[in-house]
């Protein structure tokens, strides 16, 4: 076969740094906080769609002290994507928290501000819907205890810690070879590892003892994945001039090795990481089938259908060596990536409907049909009714996001959902000016709405983080239509960016940090067409 070039359909390489860690976490694919605030499925009201549960986690901090953060990780299975809260304590000490869930749910917790005395590290729930988790941490016993349902596990982490070693975002740095043998050598020592703390204490859940073994056997596939991923990218020049058309045998050594156990299993997943091992386990799959000189698309017609079903076949998801509940969510998150969340039209309709089981198939539609509607444009009409009532008379969430946003029609409005009372939300702002600076050249109005905050502090506030000057709508709404408009947004974490195109639609529920300026500015320009 004769390579053509624009023929050669190759993925974008892995963000080197993927996967950072918070401190004192091993073997938990996190990726940066601010990538992740935005908590996209919202419940579904249609009878014949499926509908989420919640899993409710309750906090008691002894002290009762005011202010204190945590930070709560849980990933969403059809977006996958990891969305953050961070709770603060109030004045007893507590905070709770509602995820809503369709499966059961692996949650990361931690404590943000290392309350002194207490060293609790990372807690990974493992929690079905509808339970509840509660947890005491003892800042004056020096203790943390969980009640409920799952007590039993996530007690023994803390009676018995054990981090789980990676690899994850070394592999750019040795030959591909070295780095394998880098990566057996960490699971070796984790398996060891597992395998000593077990006979040690034989009284140990098997719950526990199963998470850990999930965690270090993840850790090894997606390392290992992500190597010969990373490797490719970077050696596809010289493949190509030996007029390779398929991957070297070395790399489908390594493949098949990464390939050869159940490395998903839902209780081990972490969707940070998980997008990324979906990613690459499917087009490396593909070039190990068929090669990765791939087919011309005809520019008419619908691509994305085209790209799913004959370009890359879904039906390679089939033959991968895993579980029936990780090649469903495989298969509706390649949907999304390939096809994206636009029309469902007669032709993808009846492809997903033979490609999806019934359960993944109504979660997907509910999850779009949803998502259309809640962040259509306004018409012409709505948008004269919405610009002639008071703000103040307005008590429905999807009008008073209009309202706000109406005025700034033509420009794209970066909103910022904070908190006074926030630690993350005030870290943040101190990025403030260089992001002005960053996108002083483009069509933006900054709006600043503040989550319960006290009016003097607020007005402080705005002084301090420069939230009154030139583009920027610093408000403090009552606390009805804060609420009404975070839940028509999905805030379920600050601080909360999000990217409204200059038509009054959401271009991104997710939008980066102030403290990544050169990112925020890729989304504008991408919300004005430009990119």
């Amino acid at each position: 076969m004769k390579l053509n070039r624009k023929n050669i359909l190759l993925p974008s390489p892995p963000e080197r740094g993927r996967g950072v860690r918070p401190p004192g976490v091993e073997g938990l694919g996190v990726r940066p906080l601010g990538l992740w605030l935005l908590f996209a499925l919202c419940a579904l009201t249609a009878q014949a769609q499926v509908k989420p549960d919640t899993i409710t986690i309750n906090f008691q901090l002894s002290s009762t002290a005011r202010g204190e953060t945590a930070t709560v990780v849980y990933p969403d299975f059809m977006t996958f994507e990891t969305f953050t809260l961070h709770p603060a304590t109030d004045s007893e000490g507590r905070w709770s928290v509602k995820i809503p869930a369709y499966r059961p749910l692996h949650i990361q917790l931690w404590d943000d501000n290392k309350i002194q005395g207490v060293v609790w590290g990372v807690l990974n729930l493992y929690c079905r819907p509808g339970t509840e988790a509660d947890i005491l941490l003892d800042d004056v016993g020096d203790r943390c205890v969980f009640t409920g349902e799952n007590a039993e596990v996530h007690n023994a982490q803390i009676a018995y810690p054990l981090k789980v070693e990676n690899f994850h975002g070394h592999m750019f740095d040795m030959p591909m070879q070295r780095a394998a043998q880098t990566i057996r050598s960490i699971h070796e020592r984790n398996l060891h590892r597992i395998d000593t703390l077990r006979t040690a204490h034989p009284d140990l859940p098997r719950g526990y003892i199963e998470m850990l073994y999930a965690l270090a056997d993840y850790g090894f596939g997606i390392d290992m994945t992500q190597n010969v991923f990373g490797h490719f990218t970077e050696q596809i020049e010289e493949i190509l001039s030996q007029g390779l058309t398929t991957l070297p045998s070395e790399m489908l050594d390594l493949l098949s090795e990464a390939e050869s156990r159940e490395l998903l299993h839902p209780q081990g997943m972490i969707p940070a990481d998980a997008t990324t091992y979906f990613r690459d386990v499917i087009n490396l799959e593909m070039m190990k089938q068929i090669g990765f000189v791939g087919f011309e698309v005809d520019d008419e017609g619908d691509i994305g259908l085209e790209i799913l079903t004959r370009v890359y076949p879904i039906t390679l998801i089939d033959s991968l060596d895993v579980s029936d509940e990780v090649r469903e969510l495989m298969k509706t998150f390649y949907y999304l990536d390939k096809c994206g969340d636009g029309m469902m039209t007669a032709q993808r309709e009846a492809f997903l409907r033979r490609a999806l089981n019934a359960h993944s198939y109504e979660m997907l539609t509910g999850y779009l049909e949803n998502k259309t509607e809640r962040f259509s444009a306004p018409t012409e009409e709505e948008i004269t009714a919405i610009a002639e009532a008071p703000l103040d008379s307005l008590t429905d969430g999807q009008e008073i996001f209009r309202k706000l946003v109406q005025p700034y029609r033509g420009r794209v409005v970066y909103i910022d959902v904070w908190g006074t009372w926030c630690g993350p939300c005030r870290e943040e702002m101190e990025h403030l000016p260089a992001l002005h600076e960053a996108l002083a050249d483009l069509p933006v109005t900054y709006i600043y709405l503040a989550n319960n905050s006290p009016e003097e502090l607020w007005r402080k506030s705005a002084v301090h983080y420069g939230l009154n000057g030139t583009d920027c709508v610093n408000l403090r709404l009552p606390g009805s239509q804060q609420q009404a408009v975070e839940n028509h947004l999905n805030v379920h974490g600050y601080p909360t960016y999000i990217l409204a195109a200059s038509d009054g639609t959401i271009a991104r529920s997710d939008a980066p940090r102030p403290s990544q300026p050169d990112f925020v500015r890729q989304a504008v320009l991408r919300a004005l067409g430009r990119e």
